[in-house]
């Protein structure tokens, strides 16, 4: 992960290495924070497709903070029910 802009707020991160749709998972989840008012993911380059996760909105790095525990209970949860049956 690199920083690439950090102000009140707006936060912009390289995803290096990661997938454009983990990126997209993580924007989709920013969006059903009230706090956030963009979030968006593309990938910098075609070729090397490392992600560009942009976030605006009332403290971006508390709202990321947030989707990235939402989307980590949500995979306990389907962990859970497949090893349930």
């Amino acid at each position: 992960m690199q920083m690439l802009s950090k102000e009140k707020d707006y936060l912009e991160i390289k995803l290096e290495g990661l997938d454009v749709g983990l990126a997209n998972l993580i924007a989709e989840k920013l969006l059903a924070s009230k706090s956030v008012t963009f979030a968006a993911s593309a990938p910098d380059h075609p070729l090397t497709g490392n992600p560009i996760l942009k976030i605006k909105g009332r403290g971006p790095e508390k709202g990321l903070k947030k989707a990235l525990e939402k989307i980590k209970d949500e995979l306990k949860e389907f962990e859970n029910a497949f090893e349930e049956g």
